[in-house]
């Protein structure tokens, strides 16, 4: 965890001195400060009221919270930004799943119908920075030790992630967390609700990022995309 720690602050140091982009220093918010004795207490109170064990090695996921940064292209050929919010991690794992109501227009104390229970399983701990982005990287609870299935979010669909904790992080920081960046890491042989737009927003990345970021390699996304344009 502590890896996933120094990459997030190296990546908000790279993109805070890319001259290509325009950031909002005032929305970063440092990783919680938290004393050992603290983190024992969140710990104790997962294993508790969640039923959830973290592991020493996974202690330092708490001071994960609120964590923001956003940035925007300068460049006027197009629009294109990227960035990411983290939830707590402790409130990810305990709190009621109910970010994904709004989409069905269901209350928040509202009962869930039959069909939308396997929604409850779900709970966000990251999402785009941006407030007109509707896309979430969740955990699939009912495990019983940290971390969790990975799920992504988009709108009133998700879909399974084979990344670990770690991976979605390195791969958020490999995609500079641009708008959409998830679509690069799903499986495609799947029915795709969203999918025009998401095709969009990777054809725009494909092609903008190398620009905006010269000195990072994104061979990957170029071939996924191709890849992809293959199977639909």
């Amino acid at each position: 965890m502590e890896k996933i720690i120094k990459n997030i602050k190296n990546f908000r140091q790279d993109i805070m001195a890319n001259p290509n982009l325009e950031i909002n220093e005032a929305e970063w918010k440092d990783f919680l400060e938290l004393s050992d004795s603290s983190i024992e207490w969140f710990i104790d109170d997962l294993k508790n009221i969640g039923k959830i064990t973290v592991e020493p090695k996974y202690a330092s996921v708490l001071k994960f919270s609120n964590i923001s940064i956003k940035w925007k292209a300068k460049s006027q050929n197009y629009f294109l930004y990227g960035g990411f919010l983290i939830n707590g991690i402790f409130e990810a794992l305990s709190n009621p799943s109910t970010f994904w109501k709004i989409d069905f227009s269901l209350p928040n104390d509202a009962s869930v119908p039959e069909n939308l229970k396997h929604f409850e399983k779900l709970n966000w701990f990251e999402k785009q920075a941006w407030g007109d982005d509707w896309r979430y990287g969740c955990f699939v609870r009912g495990t019983k030790k940290f971390p969790p299935k990975i799920a992504f979010f988009d709108k009133n669909w998700y879909t399974l992630m084979d990344l670990s904790f770690e991976d979605y992080f390195n791969a958020m920081i490999e995609s500079c967390a641009v708008k959409g960046w998830q679509y690069f890491y799903i499986d495609w042989h799947q029915e795709i609700p969203h999918k025009k737009i998401a095709l969009e927003d990777m054809e725009l990345a494909v092609k903008a990022l190398p620009e905006l970021f010269p000195k990072k390699d994104f061979t990957y996304h170029i071939n996924k995309l191709k890849e992809i344009k293959t199977i639909n």
